[in-house]
């Protein structure tokens, strides 16, 4: 079934007007008819199995279960990922809402290839991609992309275990690093790696240096590779 996000209150046996672009997605995309059984999650993640209704030119949405979240508490993950060519940076956004991450904040670094211009389109586009990785994945959260930030504002976004993957890090694996914290901030850096001033102001703002492995990882590869371990170690 496929699984869409809407704002509405989920009830059971309520009907709920579907959007412009819900409606679209169902009737002219994918051709859904009368009976049509499709997932809605609310902002407050509550999970409902519903039954389409057209009438005319709109879709309703019949709450036929509403489905209980059992899942256990996992480890909040923020993802502070360095700005990277564009189709590789929305490669991650799309994986990395598959792995779980909670929130993903474009980070500004020296070496970055891709510079970084106020547009409000682009964090739109970000979101929206997101969104549709959240529900092709069935999250019951999309996670959230904020504005990018540089290395002085990054204090704002620290956990209770803050870490960076570093390519010189010989000491420190990431699996090893993983302990019971409950939200975890790691940075990711860009093609060019970090330099030597920003790896002193990362360790100096209280990021620990692990290793992702013997490899040397491309930058989005890293980004899934970390998120992976941090999953198989923690769950996210």
């Amino acid at each position: 079934m496929q699984q869409f996000f809407i704002s509405d209150p989920i009830l059971l046996d309520s009907q709920i007007k579907l959007n412009e672009a819900i409606t679209y997605q169902c009737l002219t995309v994918l051709r859904y008819t009368n009976d049509t059984k499709i997932i809605l999650v609310n902002d407050d993640g509550v999970k409902s199995i519903a039954s389409l209704i057209i009438k005319g030119k709109e879709l309703y949405a019949k709450i036929d279960q509403i489905i209980l979240n059992d899942s256990v508490t996992k480890t909040k993950v923020i993802l502070i990922q360095a700005l990277i060519r564009k189709e590789k940076f929305e490669w991650v956004l799309q994986k990395a809402t598959e792995c779980g991450v909670d929130t993903i904040i474009p980070l500004i670094l020296e070496r970055n290839v891709v510079k970084w211009t106020q547009d409000e389109s682009k964090l739109v586009r970000w979101q929206k991609i997101v969104q549709e990785a959240a529900e092709q994945s069935k999250r019951n959260t999309i996670p959230k992309v904020l504005t990018p930030i540089d290395l002085n504002e990054i204090d704002q976004f620290k956990s209770s275990l803050n870490l960076f993957a570093y390519e010189k890090e010989d000491q420190l694996l990431l699996k090893n690093a993983l302990s019971t914290e409950d939200s975890i901030s790691i940075v990711i850096g860009c093609e060019g790696g970090f330099t030597s001033n920003e790896y002193n102001s990362l360790i100096n703002k209280g990021f620990i240096s692990v290793s992702l492995g013997s490899r040397i990882y491309r930058a989005e590869t890293a980004t899934i590779v970390a998120l992976t371990v941090i999953d198989t170690v923690l769950g996210i």
